[in-house]
């Protein structure tokens, strides 16, 4: 008996004494705030005033909490909390543009059907409201957005009705939104889309319902952008012709540009904005084709086979200046791969379908210097069961990061491994990327037996909710060299047991200092400072 207690002993200590061993990074100073009373709210967003504090922005139904704390002294300044928003309020984004806050939110009339658009600014310098300004009522009912992956926001029936941008200087913003379709059949169907323009005060620019040229069947809306001069821009793909267009929009006067640019490949998402120079970047993913996976329970779903990067520039008029493909290697594609999949990848090579299935473009970020970098994730759902046995899983797969030049010469490609699978949403799952001044940096939770494997192993999966290490790619911002760095363990984070963990509330506040709020015990909450 002796015996069996002291093997059990043995084997309760092993990983103790192995998670001990774990070298913490030393190139993150790590700090924890004093405590304060949790603010519940299905949407939390974080910003730096620039004086030294962080505002907080916190969402629950028609109760918003506004907080603010000191990043020194690490420890909650001020709380407000507003009830005086309307019946039917609803978040659509909370939105720094310059050296201003504002809150975007709409209420609705059940009578009429219509949609009415506000903005709040935040009074940075006291963590208070304003009061509210009306910015526009639609012409008509309209729809969500598409669904994101954040189910504990918009649930499942789509993302905000409102899609809220601003220019690459900050002196612009864009709101547009898609009215619901008259016609239910796609071939007959012209959308009404509505475009409205401010300043970055948000006094209204202009603003207008506008009909699209071609029919919802024929048209793919790709991204949305607007320009410093006040001009909304539209990508569309016209898939009769497969070809790109770009809508100029000013003042509801709409001009359509066909694009001299490949389009005879499967496209997913882009995204669009002005460059330093004025000019228009598109950049997506474009695969070859479509693939079906099937569960061993005989569900099917399909899946974007990535090859590489789709990445062009336009003037505003619609002038092609320059349009460049960057495919993955398949040296890159095969990494962290199994044997199997390795040969048949060698395989599909040959026939130029070689890829990097369920990528999602997660970031692209214009940098002053011109050049430009990618940042993707594999993501997909698995669905298997029957009827009310069904289960879904969310899965979190590779990252890939890829940087080009300003003269559009790719720099590199970087495959970072991990694995994340959970049965909730996204949960803790998931990538943060930040720019630092001579690095970037892809944060994610990961499995505490990956903290000392080498870069050249398969990690092994983790599970969302079963605690983890707050990790890190470090990649140089020239080379591309890749370190990997182990932050603190979300269990004890100097003492601190971190809960609801969500790489949504990292945020930066300077250019070498993160923060992440985390729930703790006791009704609290605490922020967690990284410096680096």
């Amino acid at each position: 008996m002796k015996k069996q207690h002291a093997i059990l002993s043995f084997l309760f200590l092993v990983p103790a004494f192995l998670f001990g061993q774990v070298k913490f990074s030393k190139d993150f100073k790590v700090t924890t705030a004093t405590p304060f009373e949790v603010v519940d709210g299905k949407s939390k967003e974080y910003f730096p005033d620039g004086n030294g504090n962080t505002i907080s922005v916190k969402t629950d139904g028609e109760l918003v909490t506004i907080q603010r704390l000191s990043v020194d002294g690490m420890k909650e300044i001020s709380r407000k909390q507003y009830k005086d928003f309307p019946e039917y309020t609803d978040i659509q984004n909370v939105l720094r543009t310059g050296n201003k806050l504002y809150y975007i939110y709409t209420t609705y009339s059940k009578k009429d059907e219509i949609f009415s658009a506000f903005s709040r600014e935040v009074d940075m310098s006291n963590g208070t409201f304003k009061s509210p300004v009306a910015l526009f009522k639609t012409g008509g009912p309209i729809v969500r957005g598409s669904m994101t992956e954040n189910i504990g926001i918009w649930g499942m029936q789509g993302g905000p009705h409102l899609n809220v941008l601003s220019s690459f200087d900050g002196s612009k913003v864009l709101i547009n939104y898609r009215r619901k379709p008259l016609n239910k059949k796609d071939s007959e169907n012209y959308d009404i889309l509505g475009f409205y323009v401010f300043d970055s005060a948000m006094s209204k620019v202009w603003g207008e319902e506008v009909k699209m040229p071609h029919t919802e069947a024929d048209m793919n809306n790709l991204a949305y952008s607007v320009t410093k001069d006040g001009v909304a821009h539209m990508l569309a793909y016209i898939k009769g012709s497969k070809e790109f267009e770009m809508i100029n929009i000013d003042n509801g006067d709409l001009k359509t540009h066909r694009l001299d640019v490949d389009g005879d490949l499967v496209f997913q998402s882009f995204t669009l904005q002005e460059d330093p120079s004025g000019n228009l970047v598109c950049s997506g993913y474009y695969a070859q084709g479509l693939d079906v996976k099937v569960s061993w329970t005989g569900n099917a779903a399909l899946s974007y086979n990535i090859n590489g990067i789709k990445h062009f520039k336009v003037d505003k008029n619609g002038k092609t200046l320059d349009s460049f493909d960057y495919e993955f290697p398949v040296a890159l594609i095969n990494q962290y791969e199994s044997e199997r999949t390795k040969e048949k990848n060698e395989d599909r090579d040959q026939k130029g379908k070689a890829g990097i299935a369920d990528l999602k473009m997660r970031d692209v970020i214009v940098n002053p210097d011109g050049s430009t970098v990618f940042v993707g994730e594999q993501y997909f759902l698995r669905t298997s069961g029957y009827g009310s046995n069904q289960s879904t899983s969310y899965n979190y797969a590779d990252v890939i990061v890829s940087k080009v030049d300003k003269s559009g010469k790719l720099m590199w490609h970087k495959k970072l491994p991990k694995t994340q699978v959970g049965s909730a949403g996204k949960g803790g799952m998931g990538i943060k990327f930040i720019q630092a001044k001579d690095a970037c940096y892809v944060l994610y939770l990961d499995n505490v037996k990956n903290a000392s494997i080498g870069m050249d192993q398969v990690p092994v999966k983790h599970l969302d909710g079963k605690g983890g290490f707050l990790s890190a790619y470090k990649l140089d911002n020239t080379t591309g060299d890749v370190t990997k760095h182990t932050i603190f363990d979300i269990t004890d984070v100097k003492g601190i047991e971190a809960f609801q963990f969500n790489t949504s509330r990292i945020f930066d506040v300077s250019s070498n200092i993160f923060m992440l709020e985390v729930y703790m015990k006791g009704k609290k909450d605490t922020m967690i400072k990284m410096e680096l």
